[in-house]
């Protein structure tokens, strides 16, 4: 499944991707005017852009929670971790994954914030969500406050009927997507 989809979104041509992303940050917009603190996760390659999201929320004045993956020495951090997202003041991480050069938080930083944007490669119409397989999001999304909205950023051919799921993985509770924010699990 990790593989079918990853190479979808590789073939998917530039035009394609830029409307896809587009359209998708404008429905976040319109959905996260509440909110004052966010935490997403930054984009890179194929994956549905964010960076412009977080650009933007920033921007508007809200406080953008972002992953760390690396202590920026290129040494993997063993626990989840965050740090507030600033444009200027981005490196490269692990894998390639943009992330934060600010003072790392620990996991429980998640529940700060009113919403999560989490990466996902399928989500299913229970909420469980495939992500790249190294369980990041489910260990962390036990920190956030129960309430917390979890929506996983994906593209509308990625939210499927089921997807294999194990007892703990964290389920979300919506799917953004180009055409708009899909309910899950009701």
């Amino acid at each position: 499944m990790r593989r079918r989809c990853l190479a979808h979104r590789a073939a998917l041509d530039h035009r394609t991707r830029m409307s896809r992303d587009d359209r998708r940050t404008e429905h976040a917009m319109s959905r996260l005017l509440w909110a004052r603190k966010i935490a997403l996760y930054l984009s890179r390659g194929d994956e549905p852009d964010t960076m412009d999201l977080a650009d933007t929320l920033v921007m508007m004045g809200k406080r953008v929670l972002a992953p760390v993956l690396t202590d920026g020495h290129g040494h993997s951090l063993h626990e989840p971790a965050w740090a507030w997202y600033d444009s200027k003041n981005v490196r490269t991480g692990l894998w390639q994954i943009p992330e934060p050069i600010a003072p790392i938080l620990p996991a429980s930083a998640i529940d700060q914030v009113e919403v999560v944007l989490c990466s996902a490669l399928l989500v299913d119409r229970s909420g469980y969500r495939v992500g790249v397989g190294g369980g990041w999001y489910d260990r962390v999304l036990t920190y956030r406050a129960c309430d917390t909205p979890v929506w996983a950023v994906v593209n509308d051919d990625e939210i499927v009927d089921e997807v294999p799921h194990e007892p703990w993985d964290e389920p979300v509770t919506a799917a953004l997507t180009p055409s708009g924010l899909h309910p899950l699990g009701q």
